[in-house]
């Protein structure tokens, strides 16, 4: 007899309430409200924070004495992430053109080739998806468990910044060159060009950094004329 575990219900909660911030179906900076949290995923208030104590230790919420929030990144905190992300996944994509197979290969083109379509549907959240999975693809390719488990650690926060922040941008800007840094990205690994990897892959990660810079600028200006 096969036994299935249930994962714990905080673990359910923790899960479906990241689905939702991934996703956009909370305001960065908006205010939560436990009793209400407790209401709506018809939980107890002690199973809610347990979910929200897991959530804090990813970075999501910010407690301020009672008062919790969504995270609201600052500027900064893009840039901090950036600049760690440039580094680690340049030298996930170096291990990866020396780890070239043909199943990634495969994986890979399919990615692009799918990215390509959703773009082209301006379909915003199946762009990101997408993005993050041709990222994910070369970081696992690096075969580097430390390197995979360091890429982790930041990995729900940079996914929170991306959903919510840079989705539409990449469907209405220029950021749609993005395409072709993957493309480029994609050729230095499938020919086994390590350096040029790792290069071409610090290049597209600076570029996403100059979106944000882009984004706050435009984002301070409509502020300013409010």
């Amino acid at each position: 007899m096969q036994v299935i575990r249930l994962e714990p219900l905080h673990e359910q909660v923790y899960q479906s309430f990241l689905t939702s911030l991934l996703e956009g179906q909370y305001q960065p900076g908006e205010r939560l409200i436990e009793t209400k949290m407790a209401e709506t995923f018809g939980v107890s208030r002690g199973t809610i924070r347990e979910a929200i104590r897991m959530l804090i230790k990813d970075g999501l919420l910010i407690q301020n004495e009672s008062v919790i929030h969504i995270f609201k990144p600052t500027l900064q905190d893009v840039i901090d992430l950036y600049q760690c992300r440039e580094r680690l996944e340049s030298l996930a994509a170096k291990f990866a053109a020396k780890n070239m197979n043909q199943s990634l290969e495969t994986q890979i083109k399919e990615v692009l080739t799918e990215s390509k379509k959703a773009l082209l549907d301006k379909n915003p959240s199946t762009v990101v998806e997408l993005n993050t999975q041709f990222h994910e693809l070369i970081i696992n390719a690096s075969q580097n468990n430390q390197l995979i488990g360091l890429l982790e650690t930041i990995r729900t926060k940079s996914l929170y910044m991306r959903n919510n922040i840079l989705r539409d941008y990449y469907i209405s800007s220029n950021r749609k060159s993005y395409i072709d840094e993957h493309e480029r990205i994609f050729n230095a690994i499938v020919e086994e060009d390590p350096y040029k990897a790792e290069k071409e892959m610090s290049n597209h990660i600076k570029n996403d950094l100059h979106a944000f810079y882009k984004l706050f600028e435009k984002q301070t200006k409509e502020k300013l004329n409010v």
